[in-house]
């Protein structure tokens, strides 16, 4: 499964890719057996182990998806911030957009058990506090513990193999047309615009140029 990601939106910042994925864990897992494919909507904890990154996960043991992963490789997709961009924005009118930032792996999945899979439950929970705090502890309800908590979710491991950033954020465009889209997404009060607004900041600067260039 491969994701169209033309040169100049591709990225090789795995720090980057690192921390959309740890921010935006709530992902896309594909998995293709028989030629069909399946998906599922889970949250994925992103993890560094010796210089690699694993991504840890679990779904409902009545989900039949876990059963395919020894068999063939799995996608999962994290979506990052995302937002119409309008022409008029642009220096001369010109064609609507989406500005979007997104992670695709791909990875042979490892089912968890026993205190594996409690530390998969305890990292995500971590995970989850970390950005929303709320002062919760992790415990796992007494109906749940020992063997009971196996027969009601299934963990997992995805060692990635594979790993594709891209970051659509008008570099097609015109220095003057990129300023036009930062003064117009400043001007929007709703999250998901301020969001690309931040990640455009990071890469332009007000007049629209690359940050260390000329262009």
């Amino acid at each position: 499964m491969q994701l169209y990601n033309p040169q100049k939106y591709k990225s090789a910042d795995l720090i980057e890719a690192y921390e959309l994925m740890d921010y935006f864990p709530f992902a896309t897992v594909i998995s293709v057996a028989d030629g069909a494919p399946f998906v599922s909507h889970l949250p994925l904890t992103p993890k560094k182990v010796d210089g690699r990154i694993e991504l840890i996960g679990h779904m409902a043991k009545a989900n039949p998806q876990w059963r395919q992963f020894t068999d063939c490789d799995v996608t999962a997709i994290f979506h990052g911030p995302h937002t119409y961009i309008t022409p008029v924005w642009y220096a001369k009118d010109d064609v609507p957009t989406w500005n979007y930032s997104v992670v695709h792996v791909k990875g042979k999945v490892e089912l968890l058990y026993g205190e594996d899979l409690i530390e998969c439950l305890k990292d995500l929970s971590a995970q989850s506090e970390r950005h929303w705090p709320s002062g919760w502890q992790f415990s796992i309800p007494e109906d749940l513990q020992g063997e009971s908590l196996e027969r009601h979710i299934v963990g997992f491991k995805i060692q990635i193999t594979d790993i594709s950033y891209k970051k659509k954020l008008s570099q097609n465009r015109r220095p003057e047309d990129r300023a036009g889209v930062l003064k117009g997404l400043a001007g929007r009060p709703d999250e998901a615009s301020q969001q690309v607004l931040g990640a455009m900041e990071k890469m332009y600067s007000a007049d629209g140029k690359l940050k260390g260039s000329h262009d």
